[in-house]
C-alpha cells in the first residue's frame, strides 16, 4: 500500500479500501495520519464510495451474510434490556420494572465487551429510547406529587437523557400535567413533544429538543389536543392519532412544518406499531402484519406465523423494529412448552421496505435458535442486531459487515 501511495494512484487504493468492512476502514484511519486523511476525504466524503459501502450492506441484509458472535455479561439479570448503538452495548432493565439500586444500566464496547460506565436508576420505567447519541428513560414517579384543585393527586412523568457511551445526564425533563408518555418521541438528535397550546383549544405546540445542543425549536399546528392518542417520529415526520368515531392519522413535516395529510383513517387496535413515512406498520390480532402506505392509500396484510411444528404452540409475544438499512426487522416463535419460554424455536423476519411500499411480502427468515430459551430481548441498528439471553447471561450478536 505504501507503494501505491507513492505511486499516487487514488482511484487503485479506492478500489483496494471499498474491499473492506466499515469497521476494517476505522482500523485502517488508525495506521498513519495520510491513510487516515485519504480515507476520510476519498471515501467518507466522497458520495459515490458511501453509496457503494451503503448497497453492500443492503445486499448483506438480503441474502443474510452475517458474522455471528457472543458476549458473556455477568451483569445480566432477568429484567434485563439490550440496546446497541454507535459501536456500544447498553444494558438497561427492561421497560414496567420499578428500579432500585440493584438495577443499574451500564455501557459495554460491542467488540470487547469491556465495561465503560454505568448508573443506577430510581422510578417505575415506562419507556425507553435511544437518540443518535444518547438514551431517553420515561419514568412514572410515583413520589413527585402534583397538588389539584381539589386536593387530589396524580404522577408526574420524567424523562432523564443520557449521553452514550459515559453516561453523563444531559437533561431531566417533567413532562407537563396534560402530557402523558405517548406524545413524545425519540429519533436521531432530536426529542419531539406534542404539547397543548394554551391559547386556543383548537391548536397543539410541537416542540423539538436536542438533548446535546440543548436547542429548542417550536411551532403551532391545528389539531385539537384533547382528541390526540399518540405520536409516532422517524426523523422526519410526525404521525398523529386522533380519537373521532373513527381514529384518524395526521402527519406533519417537522423541517418545512406543513401537514402533508390529514383525515385518513387508522387501524384499529394494534400491537407494536412502527412507522417510517410513508409507512404505518401494525402487528394485528398477534397474526398480521398490517401495512398502511400514506401516500397511496393501500392497505395491505400478511399472516406473520408458518406452519407450527407438531407439539409446539405459537407465540404471541411479536417485536418490531426498522433498521436505518431500510429493513424491517419482526420476531418470530414456537414453544414447545405452553407453559413458559424455556424452550422454543426462534426466527426474525427481514421484509425490504421498498417491497412493503407496494405488499409485496417476500421476507428472508433468519433463525434464531431451533430450541433453547427465548430471548428476553433484541435490538438492533445499521449493520447489526442483538439479541439478549439473561439465563444464560449473554448477547448474540449478528454483525452484517461481515
Amino acid at each position: 500500500m505504501q507503494e501505491l501511495f507513492a505511486k499516487n494512484v487514488p482511484d487503485i487504493i479506492v478500489k483496494i479500501f471499498l474491499y473492506l468492512t466499515a469497521g476494517e476502514l476505522h482500523v485502517c484511519r488508525q495506521v498513519c495520519s495520510v491513510w487516515n486523511e485519504f480515507i476520510i476525504n476519498e471515501i467518507w466524503q466522497s458520495r459515490r464510495c458511501r453509496n457503494q459501502l451503503k448497497n453492500r450492506l443492503h445486499r448483506n441484509w438480503l441474502n443474510l451474510e452475517f458474522k455471528k458472535s457472543e458476549q458473556s455479561l455477568s451483569e445480566i439479570y432477568n429484567q434485563s434490556g439490550i440496546k446497541i448503538l454507535n459501536g456500544h452495548l447498553l444494558l438497561h432493565p427492561q421497560v414496567y420494572t420499578s428500579t432500585s439500586s440493584d438495577h443499574k444500566f451500564a455501557c459495554y464496547k460491542l467488540k470487547t465487551g469491556q465495561k465503560i460506565q454505568e448508573r443506577s436508576l430510581e422510578g417505575f420505567i415506562e419507556r425507553i429510547d435511544l437518540g443518535s447519541s444518547f438514551i431517553v428513560f420515561g419514568f412514572s414517579n410515583v413520589d413527585d406529587q402534583i397538588n389539584t384543585s381539589d386536593d387530589t393527586s396524580e404522577s408526574v412523568d420524567i424523562l432523564q437523557v443520557y449521553s452514550i457511551p459515559d453516561l453523563n445526564l444531559l437533561a431531566k425533563i417533567t413532562l407537563p400535567a396534560e402530557q402523558n408518555k405517548e406524545l413524545y418521541c425519540v429519533k436521531n438528535d432530536l426529542i419531539v413533544f406534542l404539547r397543548a397550546y394554551r391559547q386556543s383549544l383548537d391548536s397543539c405546540q410541537f416542540v423539538l429538543f436536542d438533548p446535546v445542543n440543548k436547542e429548542r425549536k417550536d411551532f403551532i399546528v391545528k389539531l385539537s389536543f384533547t382528541d390526540v392518542l399518540g405520536i409516532q417520529f422517524d426523523g422526519r415526520y410526525v404521525l398523529v392519532k386522533t380519537i373521532g368515531k373513527d381514529d384518524k392519522i395526521t402527519v406533519f413535516d417537522v423541517i418545512t412544518r406543513q401537514c402533508i395529510t390529514k383525515g385518513l383513517p387508522a387501524s384499529e387496535f394494534t400491537l407494536n406499531e412502527v412507522f417510517r413515512y410513508p409507512l404505518s406498520l401494525s402487528i394485528e390480532d398477534h397474526c398480521y402484519l398490517t401495512v398502511f402506505n400514506i401516500k397511496t392509500l393501500a392497505r395491505y396484510k400478511h399472516f406473520i406465523h408458518r406452519s407450527k411444528k407438531p407439539n409446539t404452540e405459537i407465540g404471541l409475544l411479536n417485536q418490531m423494529f426498522i433498521s436505518d438499512s431500510g429493513f424491517l426487522i419482526l420476531s418470530r416463535y414456537e414453544k414447545f412448552k405452553r407453559t413458559d419460554h424455556s424452550n422454543c424455536c426462534s426466527q426474525m423476519e427481514l421484509f425490504n421496505l421498498e417491497d412493503l411500499k407496494y405488499g409485496i411480502f417476500q421476507p428472508v427468515t433468519l433463525d434464531i435458535r431451533q430450541s433453547g430459551p427465548l430471548f428476553d430481548d433484541f435490538h438492533l441498528d445499521k449493520s447489526s442486531i442483538v439479541a439478549l439471553y439473561s439465563s444464560e447471561k449473554k448477547v448474540d450478536l449478528y454483525n452484517f459487515w461481515s
